[in-house]
Order: structure tokens, then sequence, then C-alpha cells
């Protein structure tokens, strides 16, 4: 979490939801094309009323971003192709 920022959810329950959640959401959004037609799953992003979360795989593991929902789509695009490159 930055400094000076507030979260709308506990530190528990952040790594409560990144035990499965990503490896979930994931796993569906695969179902959508499980012949690779329409390429390889490259992220997933939920939208809450408040907040927006982005899920990618990195490495081994999962990168979870949050931002307020106004904001993230702009956030999302500008910093995908960089998120890619890790």
């Amino acid at each position: 979490m930055r400094p000076g920022v507030t979260s709308y959810t506990s530190d528990a329950e952040d790594r409560a939801f990144m035990e499965l959640g990503p490896l979930i959401m994931s796993g569906v959004a695969e179902r959508l094309t499980p012949t690779g037609g329409a390429g390889k799953l490259q992220s997933v992003v939920v939208n809450m009323e408040k907040d927006s979360v982005f899920l990618t795989k990195v490495g081994k593991g999962y990168l979870a971003i949050s931002i307020d929902r106004a904001e993230a789509l702009g956030v999302f695009q500008e910093i995908d192709t960089s998120i890619q490159k890790l």
C-alpha cells in the first residue's frame, strides 16, 4: 500500500484474496478461449463500486493492483505495457 492511501480492505482480507482469488479468476477467464484462439490471457480486471483491481501473472506468482474505480481504466492502460515486461 502506498503511503498516505487508505485501503478499502484490511491486510488480512488482501492476503486471503491473494491466496486463491487470482488463480480462480484467471482460470475461469481462460475458459473463454480454451483452444487459445483469442490468445493467451494477459490480465483480469475486477470492478467494484469504489475500487478496481487489475490481476496479472508475473513470473511464478500474481500481481494485483487496485485503484479508485474512476481512475482505473486510464491507469491500467498506462501501466499494462510496463507490467508485461516484468
